[in-house]
């Protein structure tokens, strides 16, 4: 068996994805990375070593969680661990959220998590390996006007805590990172249908203990961390990454 490890990643071809691909990569990990964008996601490999592989999937189906898992198998001959990274975001308030807006958020940010942990459970067993699922901040506390977003990642945090325990007993070990708010793509196309984005951006910042907001590398180190022998006793936990937010 290959003696280096080897991760699945959803969601990699951008943002905290693209950073956990980078960090799991120059950690010496073979990866395997999964995201609707094909061309996005070879700009994410192009920056890793060869050991960088890419699926062009839809986290939403089974087929392709599946096939990210026997892609690793097959080119790594292992699988220690998978990171649930593939999200969506929904800034609306309930009234006036559609039934499409409730399939498309819980189908991407609950129901392919799920899909995931089924398809990676026996091939982590195996190496006692680990789970990561991005969450969010608003998982362990809410935030306005968007309660089915704070809802499908207070989930996602509850699988990984059950998951933590059903799986102890094979070794496994199932996290959640909670990051804050984070400069990616998504926040930025967020500032960009604000009246006024700059100062929107410095409220954010403000509201921040820390006075910043996150970069996606500061996200993919706990995730890595997480995954890594270094928290080999760690599991269970939801780990915030919001530079003290939930802290006040």
């Amino acid at each position: 068996m290959n003696e280096a490890p080897a991760a699945v990643i959803t969601g990699a071809a951008r943002g905290i994805g693209a950073a956990c691909a980078h960090s799991f990569d120059a950690a010496g990990w073979g990866v395997v990375l999964v995201d609707r964008d094909p061309d996005a996601l070879a700009a994410t490999a192009a920056a890793c070593s060869e050991r960088a592989l890419t699926l062009t999937g839809d986290v939403t189906r089974r087929d392709d969680n599946e096939a990210a898992v026997r892609l690793a198998n097959e080119r790594f001959g292992r699988l220690d661990a998978v990171v649930a990274n593939a999200g969506v975001n929904l800034a609306r308030p309930i009234e006036e959220t559609s039934d499409a807006d409730i399939d498309r958020l819980l189908d991407v940010n609950l129901r392919a998590v799920i899909y995931l942990a089924q398809a990676a459970r026996v091939s982590l067993a195996r190496t006692s390996g680990s789970m990561v699922v991005m969450a969010s901040k608003t998982g362990l506390v809410a935030q306005p006007d968007s309660p089915l977003y704070c809802a499908s990642k207070g989930a996602a945090i509850q699988l990984a805590r059950a998951l933590a325990l059903d799986w102890a007993a094979d070794g496994i070990r199932v996290n959640a990172v909670c990051p804050g708010i984070v400069e990616t793509p998504m926040l930025e196309e967020f500032f960009s249908q604000l009246p006024d984005p700059e100062r929107s951006r410095e409220e954010f910042e403000h509201a921040q203990p820390l006075g910043r907001l996150a970069r996606p590398s500061e996200c993919a180190a706990a995730a890595l961390f997480l995954a890594s022998a270094a928290a080999s006793f760690i599991t269970g936990v939801a780990l915030p990454v919001d530079g003290g937010f939930t802290a006040q």
